[in-house]
């Protein structure tokens, strides 16, 4: 079996419980209030400025130019993904930018930040691109699987374009593109390296779920 496979089956019954966060389902509903929304987008907004660092921080570790070339786009389209999606929607829904400066990052979004810093440094790239491919991974899967589940309510829903985005076919193309990645990367790795990156994909889907929670 490729990383890839071997990851989505050991993290899929969490990936499913990520689905049915009160969150997540009064997103597709239409339910969610106002000031929950408005929390999470800054919260999201504040952990993806970590992750483009993060991303950043990888290049040290590259062993060749076509995986520098992979994370300058990764960091690129998530650059975009901000200014296309992400600023744009929190305008509309009245974040201010004195909100944004003065928002604290939540307990559990610092604690993740922190941990995928020390897989990075602690193991290496791919144990680094792992823990960050979790995060873009478990969002397609969140949307595909609810957009199925909910699809009527979703279409009425004004947090629609939150599922839309991430069933784009632009969103997963990009994210086959990182799981050919690791898949490429983690063929001459060893047993117990492949091991410790189960491990860390799936603290990793604890703590997106733990973060659902927070919300």
């Amino acid at each position: 079996m490729k990383l890839s496979e071997i990851l989505f089956a050991n993290t899929r019954e969490i990936w499913d419980e990520a689905c049915e966060k009160d969150f997540v389902v009064q997103m597709a509903k239409g339910t969610l209030s106002h000031e929950r929304f408005k929390n999470y987008m800054i919260q999201d907004y504040l952990y993806l400025a970590e992750y483009i660092e993060i991303l950043n921080m990888t290049k040290a570790y590259s062993e060749s130019k076509e995986l520098t070339d992979f994370i300058d786009s990764a960091v690129i389209g998530t650059e975009n993904e901000i200014k296309r999606v992400h600023i744009p929607h929190m305008k509309k829904i009245g974040i201010t930018d004195e909100e944004i400066k003065a928002a604290q990052m939540n307990e559990v979004i610092s604690d993740y930040i922190s941990y995928m810093k020390s897989c990075l440094n602690g193991y290496g790239l791919l144990a680094g691109l792992s823990a960050l491919l979790q995060c873009s991974w478990v969002y397609a899967y969140i949307s595909d699987a609810d957009t199925k589940k909910y699809a009527k309510e979703i279409k009425l829903s004004e947090h629609k374009d939150w599922f839309f985005e991430y069933t784009s076919q632009n969103y997963t193309d990009a994210n086959r593109k990182w799981v050919d990645i690791i898949d490429k990367i983690s063929e001459s790795r060893e047993q117990s390296e492949l091991e410790n990156i189960k491990k860390i994909f799936m603290k990793c889907a604890e703590f997106e779920n733990r973060f659902w929670d927070s919300l």
